[in-house]
């Protein structure tokens, strides 16, 4: 049965959590600096462009969860702002949430989840190895595991934009997940 209510309160989960995944982002930002100085410009745009990711990976799960068109899938497109330029470092947790997204055993979306958050995270330990003036070393660690939660945190939102979607209600008001590409081969191949 379709609910209606979905894409409402998907929205304002998917804000919520960017919310507070833009506020753990500019800590991790204060705490790999030894020298903060952060105008409200920039962490304006930066809060801006994470709820537009949030929003519209929330707005994919809404319309998914209430069996509206395919053509939701479209609305994380803007957010994709959020990974140009010094974002880019989270492109990984980006990939691997949607790559999840397709899995459906859970230990290997957690292995995908992983990867993509240490890809993520080798530039940064590479690039403060190589530094000469480094932040204070609690101060540095405490960065990169806040870092490190805020790319799982990313990884699993991300995983919304690849879900496989639920069909319309059929006339006794059940909704069933559509066949995916891969099922559909594997039955194929049975049938030969």
């Amino acid at each position: 049965m379709s609910r209606r209510g979905d894409l409402g309160r998907s929205l304002l989960l998917y804000a919520g959590l960017g919310l507070g995944w833009a506020i753990a982002a500019r800590l991790f930002m204060r705490l790999f600096t030894d020298d903060p100085t952060f105008t409200l410009s920039g962490t304006g745009l930066i809060v801006a462009l994470v709820l537009l990711a949030f929003v519209g990976l929330g707005a994919v799960r809404g319309a998914r969860l209430s069996g509206r068109t395919r053509w939701w899938r479209l609305a994380p497109v803007p957010g994709l702002l959020l990974v140009l330029g010094p974002g880019m470092l989270l492109l990984p947790c980006l990939l691997a949430g949607v790559i999840a997204g397709r899995c459906r055993r859970s230990s290997v979306q957690v292995v995908i989840a992983l990867v993509g958050a240490a890809a993520s995270l080798a530039p940064l330990v590479i690039l403060a190895a190589d530094a000469t003036d480094n932040p204070p070393l609690l101060s540095f660690v405490m960065g990169i595991v806040l870092y490190s939660g805020c790319g799982l945190a990313l990884v699993a939102a991300a995983r919304e934009w690849s879900r496989p979607w639920l069909d319309s209600p059929d006339s006794k008001g059940n909704i069933a997940v559509q066949q995916g590409a891969d099922d559909r081969l594997s039955s194929c191949l049975d049938s030969l």
